[in-house]
């Protein structure tokens, strides 16, 4: 275990009965989103599209807004020692259920990403969807390489964007052992993730903490998403919650150095041509160009982004110029051409016009 070297405290801005979303705004209403894209819950309409529980969305993104309220009451607060992140996961695998959202002290890398998906390990996929008409081969194995491993997007940080102001008042990260899918998401609040933002900036991307928050399942959380959504499934039915008025809830950042913490580079792109000439997109449309990189390495890194550019000269010779849609993270170059409301509704398998 290594020191404590700053706490974030309680900032006394914004209530535990303050919404928030993965997208920058309260759910189920507009709002200027992360990077300035413009994200409403409701337009993803999954009651009218049973099919729209089949991709990525199903299993992490659009559902942690059911995360980002307070969970309902009683609460057990008792501290009960300290946790690390990889000892309260295997815990979790193993109950049945959390009786009761739990103050909890638990140790581990905090990233500001959220998971796309479990890893595939983890995952109990009931719902079975049609397969995708796919162009080629290769485009079908880069979709399915880049979800079962559990890739993660920084939807609603943006460090290099806006999402400065208030009007996002919680940003969702993860706390992690060694690599994205092997996290947590955490919610944290406002004050809280200003000052973490530009430490997170600082070095090389995440920080090793000791976050005091509650342990909560998504049943004990307000309903917020499409009702169809229901339960995820796994360990993404947890999350980690910060109340900015709280004096207990806290992240304190530790000393120790992170040699690996690997994860996903991505872009997903389509081809020019498609993008002017389709009257819509599906996730059949697209590429999904990745690179598995250790965050911690600016090496790895530097080298996993050269090869990220080599793919996407490949699916260019294949195909000519191509539109990136969105990407992973700041650290991928490029700016994307669809807000996170359009790219919300590929993950969701929602045609609409481009």
């Amino acid at each position: 275990m290594g020191t404590e070297q700053d706490t974030l405290p309680s900032a006394g801005v914004g209530g535990s009965g303050a919404a928030a979303t993965s997208g920058g705004i309260a759910a189920g209403e507009k709002g200027q989103a992360a990077g300035g894209n413009i994200y409403n819950i409701d337009t993803l309409n999954v009651d009218s599209n049973p099919e729209a529980l089949r991709w990525l969305v199903m299993k992490g993104i659009v559902p942690l807004m059911d995360m980002v309220g307070a969970p309902g009451q009683p609460w057990d607060l008792d501290f009960r020692g300290k946790e690390h992140i990889s000892t309260l996961r295997r815990k979790l695998l193993r109950i049945k259920e959390l009786k009761h959202p739990k103050l909890i002290t638990v140790r581990g890398t905090l990233f500001p990403c959220a998971l796309l998906s479990p890893g595939w390990w983890e995952r109990d996929d009931k719902t079975k969807s049609s397969e995708p008409e796919w162009h080629n081969g290769l485009q079908k194995w880069l979709f399915y390489g880049f979800d079962l491993w559990g890739p993660s997007w920084d939807f609603s940080w943006s460090l290099k964007g806006s999402g400065t102001t208030q009007e996002q008042p919680f940003f969702i990260a993860q706390l992690g052992d060694g690599d994205e899918a092997n996290s947590l998401p955490v919610v944290i609040p406002f004050e809280k993730a200003q000052r973490l933002r530009q430490m997170f900036a600082e070095g090389w991307g995440g920080l090793e903490v000791t976050i005091v928050g509650l342990l909560g399942h998504r049943r004990q959380f307000p309903k917020r998403g499409p009702a169809n959504l229901d339960l995820v499934g796994g360990l993404l039915d947890y999350c980690i919650w910060l109340d900015e008025d709280t004096g207990d809830h806290r992240i304190s950042i530790m000393r120790d150095k992170t040699d690996i913490y690997s994860g996903y580079l991505w872009k997903c792109v389509t081809p020019k041509t498609w993008f002017e000439q389709k009257p819509c997109l599906c996730i059949d449309d697209v590429y999904f160009l990745w690179e598995h990189t250790n965050f911690a390495n600016r090496d790895a890194v530097k080298y996993n982004l050269d090869s990220l550019t080599r793919k996407e000269e490949y699916i260019q010779s294949m195909h000519g110029d191509l539109v990136l849609l969105q990407k992973s993270s700041g650290a991928v170059e490029g700016t994307p051409s669809w807000s996170t409301e359009r790219f919300y509704d590929l993950l969701a398998g929602k045609n609409f016009d481009v």
